[in-house]
């Protein structure tokens, strides 16, 4: 069985290739980085200069894998043409940048139907989607990342998820799977018999050969709480014995976790500026023990 890959979002401040040196320092197997500012419209148009370093500075890495994550504003479900329009742009302007620094794929949150129910915006979201796939001339994966349920985010259950998947009809199209979220949806993975449970749910709903990538984080909230609350690798309700069997499960084999968690407070300042190291050593260690 392919061990897991080790991974965490790092920032890309100052230059999408300073997530290189941002991995090292912690260690980092595989990265995650955000194609713009996330909580912004502007699309940050990177130059050839900086593409061609990024690309320099990742060949001569021990980078396994490379993931973009669209901006937050993005909502295929979204109310007005305005707003679906934008959303959609950055989701191929996110798909673009993948293919020119040879990235794995993007992983999107869907959107929020905002209270009128999946139902009523399924239509909407597939057609965003086949447009998105349509445009973007890579061949560049899209990962539907699940959610925690809050404010009607689309792809709280899997069912939603693997109703996407089937009517869009892509190899392109698949999913990023969120411990976190899972967990505070309902999904219960504290224990072997219950992972074994969750992943069976998710090959008989989306199929696991559409698993793309993981984000590995424990949870604030208890189970079904459905708010969206990161925790460090075993300190949140999930714990390290649902981690150990994730993460040597076979339907997981391979997969990069990618970690997006808190982190521990520095000693000197007091803050909190994770992923860290020690979330990253625990993950190995974990990926280390014999089952």
């Amino acid at each position: 069985m392919s061990p897991i890959i080790v991974g965490a979002h790092v920032s890309s401040s100052g230059g999408i290739y300073n997530a290189i040196d941002n991995a090292k320092l912690i260690e980092a197997e595989a990265i995650q980085i955000f194609p713009s500012a996330p909580q912004m419209w502007r699309m940050t148009q990177h130059k050839p200069e900086v593409i061609e370093k990024f690309n320099k500075l990742y060949a001569a890495s021990d980078l396994k894998e490379i993931w973009i994550h669209n901006i937050y504003l993005a909502n295929l479900a979204a109310d007005t043409a305005e707003h679906l329009k934008k959303s959609i742009d950055s989701v191929l302007h996110a798909l673009n940048l993948a293919k020119q620094i040879n990235a794995n794929g993007v992983v999107l949150h869907t959107g929020s139907h905002k209270g009128k129910g999946f139902e009523n915006v399924v239509d909407q979201v597939v057609s965003a989607l086949e447009e998105i796939l349509d445009r973007s001339s890579s061949s560049t994966i899209l990962a539907l990342e699940d959610m925690a349920g809050q404010g009607g985010t689309i792809g709280t259950t899997f069912e939603e998820l693997g109703i996407l998947l089937q009517r869009v009809n892509s190899s392109r199209l698949r999913v990023c799977l969120d411990t976190c979220h899972a967990f505070a949806a309902g999904y219960d993975i504290r224990d072997r018999k219950s992972v074994s449970s969750v992943i069976q749910q998710f090959d008989n709903t989306i199929g696991l050969e559409n698993l793309a990538v993981i984000h590995a984080n424990d949870s604030k909230v208890d189970l079904g709480e459905q708010k969206d609350r990161h925790e460090n690798i075993g300190q949140g309700y999930i714990g390290t014995l649902g981690f150990e069997e994730m993460i040597h499960h076979s339907g997981f084999a391979g997969k990069a976790f990618i970690l997006e968690v808190p982190g521990y407070p520095n000693t000197d300042t007091g803050k909190s500026n994770g992923p860290d190291q020690i979330n990253i050593d625990e993950l190995k260690r974990i990926r280390s023990l014999k089952k």
